[in-house]
C-alpha cells in the first residue's frame, strides 16, 4: 500500500508539470514567436508554419522514442515520461481549444525576454520535477537515455548542444517567414537569441534546484565528549551519526570521531552548539549528494552502548 500511495504521489508531481508546461507553452512561448529548446522547439515551430498544434505532434513524435526506450529496458522511465508527453498535450489541446487569448503574455516584440526568462525557469522547474519522480519531458531526454545504453561513453552534452543549435539555427529561417513570404533579405535573429536564452535559463535553473536538492554538508567532529554532542546534536537535527574510536597522533590521547551529515539550515545550529565545547575540534565539507536514508527502527547509539 505505502508503495502504492508514494507511486501515485509521483504521478501527481508528474501530472503537475506537464499542466505546468502546457500553460506556460500556450501564455508564453506561443505569442512570443520563438523556438524552446529540444524537440519541443521543433513542435511550436511546425504549429507556426503549418498551424498543426504542438499537442498533437509531441505525442506523434515522443511515441517511438519512448518504445524504444521501453523495449531497452527502460520501462520505468519510458511509461512515466510517456505519461508526461499526453498529459501535456492533451492539456495543451484543450487550452487551445479554449483559447483564452487574456491569459497569454504578448510581448509584441518589447521586452520579449522576460516571457522567455519565465518560460525557462519554468522549464528548468519541471526538469527537476520530472527527474525526481524517475520521469522526463520526452524528447531530448528519452534519446539521452537511449544513446547512454548504446554508447556509455558518449558525452550526451554533445548531443544536445547540437539539438539546440539545430532549433536555433532553424528559427532564424521559420520566423523570418511571415504572411507566407520568406525573404534573405529580411532574416530576423531575434528568435535565435530568444532560443539561446531560453536554452541558458532552462538549463541553469534545473542545474541550481537539482544541486541545491541534494547537497548536504558533514561535519567531522573530534573530541573527548562524545556522548554530550551526540545527545545535543541528536536533539537539534533529529538523527543520528556515526561513531569512530580515534586517537591523537601527538598526544597519543584517545578521542572520538564523530560524523554528521545535516542539511544547510542545520549548520548553523551545530556550530553554535560546539561552541560550547572548547576541547572539540571540527571541520565542515560539502556533501554533493546523499544516497540511501537513516532506518529508524535501529537503536540509537547510547542504547547500544548499554
Amino acid at each position: 500500500m505505502k508503495k502504492f500511495f508514494k507511486t501515485l504521489l509521483r504521478y501527481i508531481y508528474i501530472t503537475f508539470a506537464a499542466v505546468l508546461l502546457a500553460l506556460a507553452t500556450y501564455i508564453l512561448i506561443i505569442p512570443n514567436d520563438f523556438a524552446p529548446s529540444g524537440i519541443s522547439g521543433i513542435c511550436v515551430m511546425v504549429q507556426y508554419l503549418f498551424g498543426f498544434s504542438v499537442g498533437y505532434l509531441n505525442i506523434i513524435i515522443n511515441l517511438p522514442l519512448c518504445l524504444i526506450a521501453f523495449f531497452m529496458g527502460f520501462r520505468r522511465f519510458a511509461v512515466r515520461s510517456y505519461y508526461f508527453c499526453i498529459t501535456y498535450s492533451v492539456f495543451y489541446i484543450i487550452i487551445q481549444n479554449i483559447d483564452p487569448v487574456f491569459l497569454q503574455y504578448n510581448a509584441n516584440g518589447q521586452d520579449t525576454m522576460l516571457p522567455v526568462l519565465i518560460a525557462g525557469v519554468t522549464s528548468g522547474l519541471v526538469t527537476v520535477l520530472c527527474y525526481e519522480n524517475l520521469g522526463s519531458q520526452c524528447g531530448t531526454d528519452v534519446i539521452s537515455k537511449i544513446l547512454s545504453e548504446k554508447k556509455p561513453e558518449f558525452n550526451f552534452f554533445w548531443a544536445s548542444f547540437f539539438i539546440n543549435s539545430a532549433v536555433a539555427v532553424i528559427s532564424l529561417f521559420v520566423y523570418s517567414y511571415k504572411d507566407g513570404v520568406f525573404s534573405w533579405n529580411n532574416l530576423d535573429y531575434k528568435p535565435v537569441a530568444l532560443c539561446v536564452l531560453f536554452c541558458l535559463a532552462d538549463s541553469l535553473v534545473a542545474d541550481v534546484i537539482w544541486r541545491n536538492g541534494r547537497e548536504a554538508s558533514q561535519f567531522v567532529i573530534i573530541t573527548p565528549t562524545p556522548d554530550e554532542i551526540i545527545e545535543a546534536i541528536t536533539r537539534v537535527t533529529h538523527h543520528t551519526g556515526t561513531f569512530i574510536e580515534g586517537k591523537g597522533m601527538y598526544t597519543g590521547e584517545k578521542k572520538s570521531v564523530l560524523i554528521f551529515v545535516v542539511n544547510k539550515f542545520q549548520v548553523a545550529h551545530i556550530r553554535r552548539l560546539l561552541r560550547h565545547y572548547p576541547d572539540t575540534f571540527s571541520y565542515v565539507t560539502t556533501v554533493n549528494e546523499t544516497v540511501g536514508d537513516f532506518d529508524s527502527r535501529k537503536k540509537p547509539y547510547k542504547e547500544v552502548k548499554k
